[in-house]
């Protein structure tokens, strides 16, 4: 399993964790998985929701935050290729007390946004 940490942001996950970008405070990570079908497993929805979003076709992650002591958020990008403009998804997380973990199944990934 490959662990990354900066400040508070925490991520585990079954597939490399590159390094894309850093600019000043500003750093984008890479996270190539294999054009699969995502999982998206979010702590505490409301109960009228079940606990998961799929997504098809994934072929990369990017997760982007800054390093800034005042600022707990990254964005996380689910890409059908390299570049941002084939986002199929991109939502604001704040991982102050949150952890992303990203796990290999067979056909599938789970990715799991769960507290500390």
């Amino acid at each position: 399993m490959n662990r990354y940490e900066n400040g508070k942001l925490v991520i585990e996950s079954d597939f490399e964790i590159r390094l894309l970008r850093k600019e000043n405070e500003d750093i984008d990570l890479l996270i190539p998985v294999d054009l699969r079908v995502l999982n998206l497993n979010i702590d505490k929805m409301p109960d009228y929701m079940d606990s998961r979003f799929q997504f098809r076709d994934v072929r990369n992650i990017i997760i982007r935050f800054t390093t800034n002591k005042d600022n707990n958020y990254c964005t996380i990008h689910l890409l059908r290729s390299v570049d941002l403009l084939s986002a199929m998804v991109n939502f604001i997380m704040n991982y102050e007390s949150h952890s992303i973990r990203i796990i290999r199944n067979e056909f599938s990934i789970d990715m799991y946004l769960n507290p500390i």
